[in-house]
C-alpha cells in the first residue's frame, strides 16, 4: 500500500489492512515527509543529546561527543548546500 498525500487512508481503512501493508503505508508515508524535513541544527543536536544523556542518568562520552560534532558539521554543511541550490534555482529575492 503506497502513501498517497492527496488521498490518505482513513482509520477505519487502516484498521483494515495487514500488518506488512500497513508498515509498507508507514514507511512510504515516512518517506514523503522527510522531504520537508530539515537536520537540526549543531547547537541544539548537542543539546538534546545531552539532555537524554541526564534524563538517562548518564554522560554523554567523549567519543559520542565526536560523533555529534561529525554529524552536526554534516548537517550543516546539508544546509548551506541546500540554501545555495536555492539561490542558484531562484535567484536572490
Amino acid at each position: 500500500m503506497i502513501y498517497d498525500p492527496n488521498n490518505e487512508l482513513t482509520e477505519e481503512q487502516l484498521t483494515q489492512l495487514s500488518e506488512d501493508e500497513f508498515f509498507e503505508y508507514l514507511d512510504t508515508k515516512a518517506d514523503y515527509l522527510k522531504g520537508f524535513s530539515r537536520p537540526l541544527p549543531g547547537h541544539l543536536l548537542k543539546k538534546y543529546a545531552y539532555i537524554d544523556a541526564a534524563n538517562r542518568g548518564d554522560k554523554v562520552t567523549d567519543e559520542q561527543h565526536e560523533n555529534l560534532q561529525k554529524l552536526a558539521k554534516e548537517y550543516k554543511d546539508e544546509a548551506v548546500k541546500r540554501i545555495v541550490d536555492k539561490i542558484n534555482k531562484d535567484g536572490f529575492q
